[in-house]
């Protein structure tokens, strides 16, 4: 099995193509658009394909098929210290189940309805308690998002307000100034489902808006 680098996808595909016999497709859009834009068409047609067929596609979000444990990535921290593996077969695992596809197109990305997820109200400042889940930011009023994002939630958020800290971060304008944020705790997901949720929002937003959240893909 490959290693999870350079591709994360690679160990799903190795077994679905070695393992199950599946004989794959290529089809391929040439696009014109930057790195930021080329990634929310990427999230946009990941969530459109959700909202149709009502699961992610097989090898998004870094899953695997049932029975087999993914492999590690591939490079020095991991070699030197002696956690490079490849993966194997685990008839114990299971696949994560996906998330519910929460595309919205109809309520504002500052919406307490927005994707029907238990939004709290909007806080000032970038703090919060250490939940995990998804949370947004945005400038005191405004209707576009500043960043959407996953994981624990108050860690998250102390993370960025470090950034605004860092004079050459590329994301250190935008988590400048009179910021708010919200949030909304979702504590039985897996990793993969976060993942899916939030893919979903930021489509949301681009579907909604017409662009990514200001901050989003900057790195």
């Amino acid at each position: 099995m490959p290693y999870n680098d350079p591709h994360t996808a690679a160990p799903c595909l190795w077994v679905m193509r070695t393992a199950e016999g599946a004989e794959f497709e290529v089809s391929v859009a040439e696009f014109a658009g930057d790195v930021r834009e080329r990634k929310l068409a990427e999230c946009v047609a990941v969530s459109q394909h959700r909202a149709k067929f009502g699961r992610s596609p097989t090898a998004n979000f870094g899953r695997m098929p049932d029975g087999w444990i993914k492999s590690t990535g591939n490079n020095a921290a991991l070699v030197k210290s002696g956690r490079r593996t490849r993966g194997y077969q685990d008839p114990a695992v299971t696949r994560s189940l996906d998330h519910a596809p929460v595309l919205d197109l109809d309520h504002a990305p500052t919406s307490a309805e927005w994707a029907g997820l238990p939004w709290s109200p909007w806080h000032p400042g970038l703090i919060a308690k250490p939940t995990l889940g998804v949370y947004r930011i945005r400038r005191a009023g405004e209707q576009h998002l500043v960043y959407l994002g996953q994981g624990r939630i108050g860690a998250r958020l102390a993370a960025h307000g470090a950034k605004s800290r860092l004079e050459d971060h590329r994301q250190r304008a935008a988590f400048t100034g009179d910021l708010e944020s919200s949030w909304a705790p979702l504590p039985t997901c897996t990793a993969a489902q976060l993942l899916e949720v939030e893919c979903d929002l930021i489509a949301s937003h681009a579907l909604f808006a017409g662009l990514a959240p200001e901050a989003q893909f900057l790195g």
